[in-house]
């Protein structure tokens, strides 16, 4: 389940790449005495304020991607599985300019 976590969210950060760029993708990970969190940093399309709200909805696609094939379940499934090992999981984005995704887990 944790490699279905982290397979999404990378894949995503690729796969939301902008458009003739060359997508990167920076993980980090840290550890403090109450969990372990992970960030999925990308240079892709970004997330308009308005849709931040509705990213992990299953079915949920944002306005600027609707040329991009997907189904709209890959991020609902994320959170889950995440909340299902009793998880956090949260994004921080700007439009244009990228979105990083953190993961959380108590230790």
């Amino acid at each position: 389940m944790m490699l279905q976590i982290f397979s999404n969210l990378i894949s995503n950060a690729v796969k939301y790449s902008k458009h003739g760029h060359a997508p990167h993708v920076h993980i980090e990970g840290s550890v403090n005495d109450a969990d372990v969190c992970y960030a999925i940093k990308d240079n892709g399309l970004g997330i308009a304020p308005h849709n931040l709200k509705n990213v992990f909805g299953l079915f949920s696609r944002m306005d600027n991607v609707k040329d991009i094939e997907g189904s709209g379940v890959g991020l609902a499934i994320v959170k889950r599985v995440v909340e299902k090992h009793n998880g956090r999981i949260w994004v921080e984005s700007e439009l244009h300019k990228g979105s990083v995704f953190f993961v959380s887990f108590n230790k």
